[in-house]
């Protein structure tokens, strides 16, 4: 079994990578992508055999002034279901991109499914909704783990082509 380290950059990624990911894997909480950045460095220098995958909000990309620059090598590729896959050439270095971030996916993947995340208690408005989950404590608000483990188990499209990208790291 190879070595795998997932690195999403906000709590409320680090929930769903986690509940998403098989049992094997290391995710390791990283707070913003250019901490991610240089996690993923980090992980190249000092653990070589290790696969890193960082995982961030699209929204980095859309701005030049933005983009960590340590991402111009990768090779990008949408995937469809509000995703987009990186890899670096040459390394074992990985990028997921949540488009455009967490919130924004999270609601799409609700809509998909029908599923009204009013009844979790959050707001179905964008920004009430970014507000909410940008809480330090939601991967442990029992409302937002149901919300996941809901749409999850509703086959949600996002969550099931997340899910498929997290356990090919174990399979390849």
């Amino acid at each position: 079994m190879p070595d795998v380290l997932f690195l999403p950059e906000c709590f409320a990624d680090t929930a769903l990578i986690t509940m998403l990911s098989p049992p094997a894997v290391i995710v390791d909480h990283i707070s913003g992508v250019y901490n991610v950045v240089k996690e993923m460095k980090n992980t190249a220098i000092n653990r070589p055999t290790y696969t890193v995958v960082g995982i961030v909000d699209k929204d980095v990309t859309y701005k030049p002034e933005r983009k960590p620059a340590y991402f111009d090598d990768f090779q990008l590729e949408e995937v469809g279901d509000r995703l987009t896959y990186g890899r670096k050439p040459g390394t074992n270095q990985h990028l997921i991109l949540v488009d455009k971030a967490i919130e924004s996916f999270l609601l799409w993947n609700a809509e998909k499914v029908r599923l009204d995340v009013t009844l979790y208690d959050f707001s179905a408005s964008i920004k009430v909704f970014c507000k909410q989950v940008k809480s330090t404590t939601i991967s442990s608000d029992p409302n937002y783990i149901q919300l996941l483990t809901d749409l999850h188990a509703l086959k949600a499209p996002g969550f099931l082509t997340l899910e498929r990208i997290l356990n090919d790291f174990i399979v390849t």
